[in-house]
């Protein structure tokens, strides 16, 4: 049987499928490949926009009602270029092909992979607004699985669903479904692995990933924190009676407002459950009022666009997630990774190819629109050492399309 030589197309097929197959969390949202970069080539910065679904409400009666359509659509910038670079002599690049393949390809693969899945978990889980779970603690039975399945049937979650945890929590309920009356065949996998089958507490895909990310909860004292004036809509909220000077909200703490329940978003009726809000951006208290406290989702009273249903009343009570309780609670600095439920409209990973027009280097790129990717090898001999300096890029973007397809489990 002849040698194998290595090419760059070999490398760049090879490092393109080892890429796919190590993708976890990233694997299983919508992938977006824009091909209108392939002539020119994309550069950091660049933005695609990616349409989002149709919302209607149904009207009732014989007369035509006509509705406004929102073609929405979420900008995606291309803001993540990651690369991984190595050499190898001419040696080793004509007759050591598995060694090349082991040593540099693989490994080169995989850690493209990671970066992808850690900076897609990164961006896109702030954005969450429901969860299940206490910081701090891993869930220990199946049921914050179950109800983190109910969070997504309430908000008309269909499709495919995906759990990716922590490897603490992924181990915790491994541990905790080995002693259920499950089928024989599911038990023996559990045992054999360490995690969830398919299917598994109407979970279609279970994987335990280092990607997941953690947050840090936000801080108070004693405190009643409430809705400060009635009838508000959108994404700020005023309240007032947080702990004068003592309040600090992170990025990702979730709270929820008495009376306000979530809304179904296909039939618009209202849930018997109290709508989780996320906050987006670090708020510091001074004077124990918050002005403007940003949230999502967005207070949306009516209309396609409805989330909510109704605005709060002024003085209504405001629960955080981890606080001690609603009235002289305390909320404590706490670490916990957020193990998260979705579907693939939860979030997009953009990718598009870059520039190959590289004065000096040979440039070879591998794009696929259905797995959504494209990965860029750049090759150039040293005469001074005898090695093939390489790199292997890609430029990505990911980005939040629906955030009511996902909930978190926080461990």
């Amino acid at each position: 049987m002849p040698n194998t030589l290595i090419t760059p197309t070999w490398v760049t097929k090879e490092t393109a499928a080892g890429y796919v197959n190590f993708l976890v969390f990233a694997s299983n949202l919508t992938k977006e490949y824009n091909d209108s970069f392939v002539v020119n080539g994309a550069k950091m910065g660049d933005t695609i926009n990616v349409r989002l679904p149709q919302r209607f409400v149904a009207t009732h009666g014989q007369a035509l009602q006509t509705q406004n359509i929102f073609d929405q659509t979420t900008p995606v910038t291309l803001n993540d270029q990651v690369n991984v670079a190595f050499a190898f002599s001419s040696a080793q690049r004509t007759t050591q092909v598995d060694m090349v393949r082991e040593r540099y390809v693989k490994p080169a693969a995989q850690t493209l992979a990671n970066a992808a899945d850690v900076s897609a978990y990164s961006t896109l889980w702030p954005y969450v607004y429901s969860s299940v779970g206490t910081p701090g603690t891993t869930p220990s039975t199946t049921l914050a699985y179950l109800q983190a399945g109910g969070k997504l049937d309430d908000l008309s979650v269909e499709g495919k669903r995906h759990a990716v945890l922590d490897v603490a929590a992924a181990f915790t309920i491994a541990n905790t479904a080995t002693t259920l009356f499950n089928p024989t065949s599911e038990i023996t996998q559990i045992f054999k692995k360490g995690v969830m089958g398919r299917g598994q507490l109407n979970i279609d895909e279970w994987y335990k990933s280092q990607s997941v990310q953690s947050r840090t909860t936000g801080t108070f004292t004693a405190s009643t924190p409430l809705v400060n004036g009635a009838n508000q809509t959108g994404s700020t909220l005023a309240t007032n009676g947080w702990a004068s000077g003592a309040t600090t909200l992170k990025r990702g703490d979730k709270f929820t407002i008495a009376g306000v329940f979530s809304v179904n978003p296909v039939s618009y009726s209202s849930t018997p459950r109290l709508q989780q809000f996320v906050v987006t951006a670090d708020t510091s208290d001074s004077a124990g009022a918050i002005a403007a406290l940003p949230i999502s989702p967005s207070i949306i009273t009516s209309g396609q666009l409805q989330t909510v249903s109704n605005s709060p009343a002024s003085g209504a009570a405001i629960t955080v997630v981890g606080a001690t309780a609603a009235v002289n609670g305390t909320l404590a600095t706490t670490v916990s990774p957020q193990s998260l439920l979705f579907t693939k409209d939860f979030g997009v990973l953009a990718s598009a190819d870059l520039v190959a027009d590289l004065d000096g280097a040979t440039c070879q790129r591998i794009s696929d629109k259905e797995m959504g990717m494209s990965i860029r090898w750049v090759k150039q001999y040293q005469i001074g050492t005898d090695a093939n300096d390489s790199r292997f890029d890609i430029l990505i973007g990911p980005a939040v399309l629906q955030a009511r397809c996902a909930a978190v489990i926080e461990g």
